[in-house]
């Protein structure tokens, strides 16, 4: 009987242990921009590449408001090397984020990763209809900016020469940090712009992250 049991123990003894996993990122802080995560799962199994292993990959990612972002996940087969590779796009928040890579009924692994915001807003002007003005008059233009994090503040000039002399003004307004606005800034034509004269009109905007944003700049014409 105590042979039998000695048997036994060296048997287990020589079993495989179960399979290890680790997760390899890169990179680990991520821009907004681009958005990409490389991820290297390797499996082991008594400490050798487990090859044919199915892997199973997900993600945990928050932004900094908080807010739970969803990640596509992704499942495939370990190479002769005991490793699978994946591609995880999408990661355009201010965060922070866990990939979790497990294999079918055994042991998983995890990563950590940030992501930076480094994506400026997307700032349009809306200029007035068929982008004309008449002198003495005044007119409300629109500047409608986006952003995935939040706008902080938005500002907005003119400038134009209207015939001998030069106007020119700038305004200001802090946003709420919303992520989809539209500001309206007032311009009023003097009563002595000139007929073809022309105003040329700028917006910046920026981000809660410190992106900037400009627009295309748009000229609009003194007409009769």
């Amino acid at each position: 009987m105590q042979l039998r049991l000695t048997t036994l123990a060296v048997l287990a003894a020589c079993a495989p242990d179960t399979n290890d996993v680790s997760v390899r990122l890169a990179p680990e802080v991520i821009s907004s921009i681009d958005g990409t995560l490389s991820v290297t799962a390797l499996v082991l199994a008594d400490r050798q590449p487990a090859e044919s292993e199915t892997v199973d990959i997900t993600v945990a990612y928050t932004d900094r408001n908080g807010t739970p972002r969803t990640i596509a996940p992704a499942t495939g087969t370990t190479d002769a090397k005991g490793t699978f590779e994946a591609t995880l796009t999408g990661l355009m928040w201010d965060g922070t984020g866990t990939v979790t890579a497990a294999v079918a009924g055994g042991p998983t692994g995890t990563a950590t990763f940030a992501v930076l915001d480094r994506t400026p807003p997307k700032v349009t002007i809306i200029p007035p209809p068929a982008s004309t003005v008449r002198a003495n008059n005044d007119i409300t233009v629109e500047v409608k900016i986006t952003d995935e994090i939040g706008v902080s503040q938005v500002d907005f000039e003119w400038a134009g020469q209207f015939g001998i002399q030069f106007g020119r003004e700038r305004s200001s307004v802090v946003a709420s940090g919303s992520t989809d606005a539209t500001l309206k800034f007032d311009i009023a034509i003097p009563d002595f712009a000139q007929v073809g004269a022309t105003l040329t009109l700028y917006a910046l905007g920026a981000d809660l992250s410190g992106n900037q944003g400009a627009a295309q700049p748009v000229t609009v014409t003194v007409v009769p």
